[in-house]
C-alpha cells in the first residue's frame, strides 16, 4: 500500500514550483496542505474521502477532496488574512457520520462549532480523522500546513474466553456521548470535545468495538453483561472500566469461569494511543 508522507520539504517545493508557474491574484495566497498522522500506526492509510473546512477573515467554504495526492496537489487560494483550517478523513454520511456546523459562504472571524454524531451509536463504522489548524495567509506566497491526523473513534476489543456453548452473552456500554465536537479541546487539551449531555448506551460487538468516547464529566463507564445460560438462567456482570477517550485503543480480556456480579476494572498504559484493562479483583458493590 502506498504510504502517504509528505515531508515539509516536498511541500516547500511545490509550493516554489506553483509560484514560479502561476500568477497571484492582488491580495490573494494560497495553502497547501500535506497530510501526517498522529498515530504511527495509521501510516499508510489511504482515506476514501477528506474533507477541507476554511473559516476566516476573507473566506469561508467546504471542500472534498477524492484522496491526499489531491489534497496535496492543489493549493487553496485565499485572500490574504488569518484562517482555521478543520480537515476531516472518512467522516461522510456514507460512513456513518453526521457532521454539522461546517462553514458555510460566510467570512467570520474564526470556526465554529463543528459537531458529529453517528447514525447509529452501536454500528461500529470504519475508523475516521481530523486535524485543527491555523495559518496566516500572506499576499503572493504559498504557506503549507501539514495537519496531523488523529483519530475520532475509540476502539475497545473486549474478549472473553471459555463462554459456554449455547450460552448467550449481551453486552452493552453506558454514558458514552452521542455528540463530539471537533473545533473545541476536551479535558485532555486535545481537540475533540465530548459533550456531557445527552448521553447514550453501545451494544458492544464481540472483539473490536468502534464507538465515540465516554461523555464530558464521566470518570469511569459501566459495561453490563446480561448472560443467557443454556438452561434458562439469566446472570447480571457489571465491569466497572475506566474512562473511554477520543481515538483511543483498549483491550480487555475475561475468562467466563472467573467473571463476578461486580468487577473494578484498572487501565495500564500501553501508548500514548492504547490502554490494557485489567481485573483488579472483586469490589463489594456500595450500594450493596
Amino acid at each position: 500500500m502506498k504510504k502517504l508522507i509528505y515531508a515539509i520539504v516536498a511541500m516547500l517545493a511545490m509550493a516554489g514550483c506553483y509560484k514560479d508557474n502561476h500568477e497571484f491574484q492582488d491580495g490573494y495566497g494560497a495553502l497547501s496542505l500535506g497530510l501526517q498522522w498522529d498515530n504511527p500506526k495509521d501510516a499508510g492509510t489511504v482515506p476514501h474521502v477528506l474533507t477541507v473546512s476554511i473559516q476566516g477573515d476573507g473566506a469561508s467554504f467546504t471542500k472534498r477532496f477524492a484522496n491526499p495526492e489531491q489534497l496535496a496537489s492543489e493549493p487553496i487560494m485565499l485572500p490574504a488574512g488569518e484562517y482555521d483550517i478543520l480537515v476531516t478523513a472518512d467522516m461522510a454520511e456514507a460512513d456513518g457520520f453526521v457532521v454539522e456546523g461546517l462553514p458555510a459562504s460566510k467570512a467570520g472571524s474564526g470556526m465554529g462549532e463543528v459537531a458529529v454524531s453517528l447514525a447509529n451509536p452501536s454500528s461500529s463504522p470504519s475508523q475516521a480523522w481530523f486535524s485543527v489548524n491555523h495559518a496566516a495567509i500572506k499576499e503572493g506566497e504559498v504557506t503549507p500546513v501539514e495537519p496531523k491526523l488523529q483519530r475520532l473513534l475509540a476502539s475497545l476489543d473486549l474478549k472473553i474466553a471459555n463462554v459456554p456453548s449455547a450460552t448467550s452473552i449481551k453486552k452493552t456500554l453506558l454514558s458514552i456521548t452521542k455528540t463530539v465536537i471537533l473545533t473545541e479541546k476536551g479535558q485532555d487539551g486535545r481537540y475533540g470535545a465530548p459533550q456531557s449531555k445527552p448521553s447514550g448506551s453501545v451494544s458492544l460487538k464481540d472483539g473490536i468495538t468502534n464507538m465515540l468516547p465516554s461523555a464530558a464529566g464521566v470518570e469511569r463507564n459501566d459495561i453490563l453483561m446480561l448472560i443467557k445460560t443454556a438452561d434458562g438462567k439469566e446472570l447480571l456482570v457489571t465491569l466497572d472500566v475506566p474512562r473511554i477517550d477520543v481515538g483511543k485503543t483498549y483491550t480487555l480480556n475475561l475468562d467466563f469461569n472467573t467473571l463476578l456480579p461486580y468487577m473494578f476494572i484498572d487501565s495500564g498504559s500501553i501508548s500514548p494511543w492504547e490502554d490494557g484493562w485489567t481485573v483488579n479483583g472483586e469490589i463489594l458493590n456500595p450500594e450493596d
